[in-house]
């Protein structure tokens, strides 16, 4: 399964890709989207967490 948050970098983008990194099942691909710069590093700091879930992040 694959799940976006767009708004990634934001207050709520952020906790809930938190949320969703300790729930989601193994096999889930979690993508990150957002227009900051700063959004690859959400997903970096969201991939330390160790679950199975893979954390992709994405700018534009």
């Amino acid at each position: 399964m694959k799940v976006v948050i767009l708004g990634a970098a934001g207050g709520i983008g952020q906790a809930l890709g938190l949320l969703l990194k300790t729930e989601l099942t193994g096999g889930t691909e979690l993508s990150l989207y957002d227009i900051a710069p700063v959004t690859p590093g959400v997903a970096a700091d969201l991939s330390h967490i160790p679950t199975p879930v893979k954390v992709e992040g994405f700018f534009r």
